[in-house]
């Protein structure tokens, strides 16, 4: 499993899990990873939906209210 975080111009902040993992836990491991943020002082205006894509690799996103195609 690899956690990718991204910060984008603007402020928004993606959060991608890939690898071998279901939905439900990469809905978990992404939650897991705004709270970690949060608690270390890092706000957040609005957190989108974690969404899931299937295009070869299954991933999730959220961003910080914007959701940025890809």
């Amino acid at each position: 499993m690899e956690i990718k975080v991204y910060v984008l111009p603007g402020g928004t902040v993606q959060i991608f899990v890939d690898g071998q993992v279901s939905f439900a836990q990469a809905q978990q491991i992404t939650q897991a990873v705004i709270a970690q943020l949060q608690a270390s002082g890092v706000a957040f205006r609005e957190v989108g939906t974690v969404e899931q894509h299937k295009d070869g690799v299954a991933h999730v996103h959220v961003t910080g209210g914007v959701h940025v195609q890809h």
